[in-house]
């Protein structure tokens, strides 16, 4: 990759981490929310299960974790297939991801905050609020934990699916002195 490139794949994984993030907090609040609202009221333990902020914000990390992890296991396959794997764009991206989502809890002060800005830190750092609600953790540790698992998780993927391909297409990846030059 040049210079352009990796500045480009920082970019778009950045905004794919904010959109995993909505989309996990979709996934975790409104669409369990909406769910909880049509079961009858017979289900009524279900319905109490379905709105806890656990059960949304595992759902939202795991939701993170599924989208994130497509786009890592094309860009293995990608990286593999077209002999470009770089692993410093790669593990770059994946700790300017950490460091782009753990920066805003820094400044984070419970003593002066607003409802607004209560608000704000919620709705960011909900994929990681299974964290403080099942081991009380603060705000400053579960953002860094809970990133750090999920993107673990990608860079894991990441690795397995580059090595399940150069398993799978060997003869892509045979050293130059290895292939066959023909001259005509």
């Amino acid at each position: 990759m040049d210079y352009t490139d990796s500045v480009k794949y920082y970019f778009f994984r950045l905004l794919l981490l904010l959109g995993t993030n909505a989309l996990g907090l979709f996934m975790g609040k409104a669409l369990l929310w909406v769910i909880a609202s049509v079961l009858p009221y017979s289900l009524e333990t279900v319905k109490n299960f379905l709105i806890d902020d656990r059960t949304g914000s595992v759902i939202a990390a795991v939701t993170m974790i599924i989208a994130l992890g497509l786009v890592f296991h094309d860009d293995a396959k990608t990286h593999a297939a077209y002999e470009n794997m770089d692993m410093v764009p790669v593990l770059t991206s994946i700790i300017l991801l950490l460091a782009v989502y753990f920066v805003p809890v820094i400044f984070y002060n419970q003593n002066d905050i607003t409802t607004a800005v209560e608000t704000a830190y919620y709705i960011f750092y909900y994929p990681c609020r299974w964290l403080i609600e099942f081991f009380g953790l603060d705000l400053m540790t579960s953002a860094a934990l809970g990133m750090a698992i999920v993107l673990g998780v990608q860079f894991f993927i990441y690795q397995i699916t580059y090595i399940n391909y150069k398993r799978k297409h060997p003869f892509i990846f045979k050293p130059d002195s290895e292939k066959v030059v023909i001259d005509s």
